[in-house]
């Protein structure tokens, strides 16, 4: 097993400058995602809580915009996952499911998303992976070794000088936990930035206050349901 010591003391040690905006001191909604690697149909895949992100042919900001139905899962994905899961070893059952259902997040709300990490299909292996949210910065409240724990580890959460950022990494066997505000209306992909690991499922969807979003250039619909609307109504 590879020695990230080092990285972790670093990343440990990154703060924020005197001056910097703070998170806000409480969270609205508090999500934990758990990393696994999983099989489906006998191919492997990363997995959410266990949903692999499958991303549809439509672009969500168009068809909620417009309220396109079938376009993508209406069943909003898990908040948690099994209090009794094993981070430590491979997964139990490997099976997993593909899933290209949305977060929707109320406009202007506090939300906290725990990175949790686990063990891989494979004995005695946790990959790292650097975390990337679109359309926002986030706070970085802290990091930690094994499954985290409301009683233990949220108490210890760093609430003075937290660092602003929009890529944070989630150590092997480890916890990475975050805060951001939502107050950017639209529809945000939040995901591992190895870019072999987003194609293979490793990823979520954030979505808020689409109502409050205007005008969208026709070149970033035009593609499944809402390219067949513009070419209906003439506008292609």
């Amino acid at each position: 097993m590879e020695c990230y010591t080092y990285s972790k003391s670093f990343s440990n040690k990154v703060l924020s400058q005197i001056g910097s905006p703070k998170p806000p001191t409480s969270h609205d909604r508090r999500i934990y995602l758990l990393n696994t690697q999983n099989k489906i149909n006998g191919i492997i895949k990363w997995a959410i809580n266990n949903v692999s992100l499958v991303l549809p042919s439509t672009p969500y900001l168009g068809s909620m915009k417009f309220g396109l139905r079938g376009a993508f899962d209406k069943q909003s994905p898990p908040d948690n996952f099994s209090s009794d899961y094993d981070i430590m070893k491979p997964p139990t059952n490997p099976n997993s499911v593909h899933g290209s259902g949305v977060y929707m997040i109320e406009f202007n709300s506090t939300v906290d998303v725990i990175l949790q990490n686990a063990n891989a299909l494979a004995e005695n292996v946790s990959e790292i992976h650097p975390w990337h949210l679109h359309g926002h910065d986030f706070w970085v409240l802290g990091y930690g070794e094994g499954k985290f724990s409301e009683n233990k580890d949220a108490k210890r959460l760093n609430m003075k000088n937290p660092p602003l950022r929009n890529t944070a990494v989630i150590f092997p066997y480890g916890w990475t936990a975050i805060r951001f505000i939502t107050d950017n209306p639209g529809v945000w992909a939040f995901h591992c930035h190895i870019e072999p690991h987003l194609h293979m499922g490793m990823g979520v969807v954030f979505a808020e206050a689409v109502d409050r979003v205007k005008k969208i250039p026709r070149a970033t619909i035009g593609c499944g349901l809402t390219g067949k609307m513009l070419m209906r109504n003439g506008r292609t």
